[in-house]
C-alpha cells in the first residue's frame, strides 16, 4: 500500500472521528449551561435546534406566542444561539432595574443592526446622541411645531395634487416612509434638505438597509462581513454624501465659534455639536448620528403611521367622530403640540393600532454582559440575549377585553398617565422599559397624531381594494411585523 493511498484512506475516518470528538465537547458544554434548566418551544438538541431555528425564521411569533401561554420563562432557537423570551412582570421588573453592565440595551440593538458595518464603528464610541433625544430634541417639539405643519402641507401637495378633482390611489407604505422622512429631515437639518429628494433618499435607504441587511451580516462570521456589507450596501460611499451635505450647514454655523453653535439655529446638528464631547465634535461624527436617528426615526414611524391609514380606510365608521374631535380643539387651541396632546380620540386610535397590528413578538432586547440571575433563580450565561413577549402581552385577554378585535377608542376614556400612547406601561411593552424605553416616543407620536389629523380634515380615504379587506401584516424572520407594503389607500380632498 502507497503512502499516498495510506493518507486517502485515513482522510475519511480521521474526519469523523474529529467531528465526533467536536460534537461531544460541544454536548459536554451545552449540558453545563445554566440554559438548559429554561424550558424550549421547539427542539433542545445540540443539533436538533439549529434545525429548529429554520421554524424561528418563519413562525417565531407563533412559538413565541406557544411559550407565552405555558412558561414565565421560555428560549426559542436561533441559527446559533438562543433567544431567551421572559412574559412576567417579576422577570420585566428584573430587567427594568438591571443596570448596562448586566443587561445591555444599547449593546443588543448594535449586535442586532451591525452598526461597526451598516453605519460606523464610532457610533458606539460614545451615545451622546440618546441623551439629545431625551434632552433637546423633546423639549423643542412644541417649538418646532410649525415646521412639522409646514412640512405635511408641502409634503400632501407634492403626494396629492391631482386628489383635488378625483380619487388617487397611493401605494400606503413607500409614501409613508416618503412623508416620514421628509419631516424627520425638516425637523433635523431644516427646510433645504428636506425638500432634497437625494438627501431623503439616502436616508430612506440607511433605513432599509440597516434593519434588512443587519440580520444577513449577523449569520456571517466576523472576517466575511466587511466584505459582504461592501458588496450589499456601500456604507463608506453613503456616508460620505451624508457629509457633503451636512458640511456647508455645519461650517456655517462654525464660523463664529467653533466651541458652541449659537441655539438660534435650533435643529439636530446644533444640538449634536453642543452635546459632544471634544473629540467627537467632527463632520464624521454628527454625520454617523444623523444617519442612527433618521434610521429610528423613519422605520418604526412609517410602519406605526401606515397601519393607522390602513384601519381608518378599513373602519371608516371611526373618521367622523376623530374629525369632530380634532376639529373642535383645533378651533379653541389651534394647530400646536399642546392640542395634538388633547386628541384622546385620536390618540387611542393610534395606539390601538400599535397594539394590534404593530407588536412585536420580541421586543425590549437585552443583552447579558455578564451571568445575570433574576428574583426567580432563573439564569442567563454571559452573551444571552433577552427578549420579551411584547406581543403577547399587548393582545393577553387579562388585560384586553375581546383583544383580537380592533376598538378604536378602546384607550380613549382611560387615565392618560397610564394608557396615554406615549406612557409607560407593563401592559403596554410597545416602548419599553426603564431608562431605556424609547426616547423618540413624544417626537413619533406627536408626528403621526398631526400627520393623520391634518389628513383627516382635509381628505377623505378609502382602502383601493376595497373588496379585498385590510391588508394583511407581514412577518420579517418570524418575529418582527410589518405593514404590507404593496397595498394602495385612496384619498380625495373634501369639499
Amino acid at each position: 500500500m502507497t503512502f499516498s493511498t495510506l493518507s486517502s484512506n485515513m482522510i475519511y475516518p480521521s474526519a469523523i472521528g474529529l467531528a465526533v470528538a467536536c460534537y461531544i465537547i460541544a454536548f459536554l458544554r451545552n449540558r453545563k449551561s445554566p440554559l438548559n434548566k429554561i424550558p424550549t418551544v421547539g427542539p433542545s438538541g445540540l443539533i436538533t435546534a439549529r434545525l429548529g431555528a429554520i421554524r424561528t425564521f418563519y413562525q417565531g411569533h407563533k412559538m413565541i406566542q406557544e411559550g407565552y401561554e405555558n412558561f414565565p420563562v421560555f428560549k426559542i432557537p436561533r441559527y446559533f444561539s438562543w433567544l431567551v423570551i421572559i412574559t412576567g412582570r417579576e422577570h420585566l421588573e428584573d430587567i427594568r432595574k438591571a443596570t448596562d453592565d448586566s443587561l445591555s440595551f444599547l449593546d443588543a440593538i448594535e449586535q442586532a443592526g451591525q452598526f461597526d458595518y451598516t453605519i460606523s464603528p464610532k457610533l458606539k464610541a460614545d451615545y451622546f446622541h440618546i441623551n439629545v433625544v431625551r434632552g433637546p430634541m423633546t423639549r423643542n417639539i412644541g417649538t418646532r411645531f410649525p415646521d412639522f405643519l409646514d412640512e405635511i402641507n408641502k409634503t400632501f401637495e407634492d403626494l396629492l395634487g391631482g386628489a383635488d378633482q378625483d380619487w388617487v390611489s397611493i401605494p400606503c407604505y413607500s409614501s409613508v416612509v416618503h412623508i416620514v422622512s421628509r419631516l424627520s429631515a425638516r425637523f433635523f437639518v431644516g427646510p433645504e434638505l428636506s425638500s432634497n429628494p437625494k438627501y431623503t433618499k439616502i436616508m430612506q435607504d440607511y433605513a432599509f438597509h440597516v434593519f434588512e441587511d443587519g440580520v444577513l451580516l449577523r449569520l456571517l462570521p466576523d472576517w466575511l462581513k466587511p466584505f459582504a456589507h461592501h458588496a450589499i450596501f456601500n456604507s463608506k460611499a453613503r456616508l460620505q454624501e451624508v457629509e457633503d451635505y451636512l458640511r456647508p450647514i455645519l461650517t456655517k454655523r462654525l464660523e463664529a465659534s467653533a466651541e458652541k453653535i449659537a441655539d438660534d439655529s435650533n435643529d439636530m446638528i446644533t444640538w449634536l455639536w453642543n452635546a459632544a464631547p471634544e473629540d467627537h465634535r467632527t463632520l464624521h461624527d454628527i454625520a454617523i448620528r444623523m444617519i442612527f436617528l433618521n434610521i429610528a426615526a423613519i422605520h418604526t414611524t412609517a410602519s406605526l403611521l401606515t397601519h393607522v391609514l390602513f384601519n381608518l380606510a378599513t373602519y371608516s365608521s371611526y373618521i367622523e367622530p376623530l374629525r369632530e374631535e380634532i376639529s373642535k380643539i383645533i378651533e379653541l387651541e389651534g394647530w400646536n403640540k399642546i392640542s395634538i396632546e388633547k386628541m384622546r380620540k385620536l390618540d387611542s386610535f393610534v395606539k390601538e393600532s400599535q397594539r394590534l397590528h404593530g407588536s412585536e413578538s420580541a421586543s425590549v432586547g437585552r443583552l447579558a454582559m455578564s451571568d445575570f440571575t433574576f428574583s426567580d433563580g432563573t439564569v442567563i450565561p454571559k452573551g444571552t440575549h433577552v427578549a420579551i413577549a411584547g406581543r403577547s402581552i399587548n393582545h393577553d385577554e387579562r388585560y384586553y377585553q375581546n383583544p383580537q378585535e380592533f376598538q378604536g377608542f378602546r384607550f380613549a376614556d382611560k387615565d392618560p398617565l397610564k394608557w396615554q400612547m406615549s406612557a409607560l406601561n407593563p401592559e403596554f411593552m410597545t416602548f419599553g422599559v426603564g431608562r431605556h424605553a424609547c426616547p423618540g416616543r413624544f417626537f413619533a407620536v406627536a408626528e403621526v397624531k398631526a400627520i393623520v389629523a391634518r389628513m383627516l380634515l382635509e381628505y377623505d380615504i378609502k382602502l383601493t381594494d376595497e373588496k379585498g379587506g385590510r391588508p394583511k401584516d407581514l412577518w420579517f424572520t418570524g418575529i418582527f411585523v410589518a405593514p404590507n407594503r404593496k397595498a394602495e389607500v385612496s384619498l380625495k380632498r373634501r369639499d
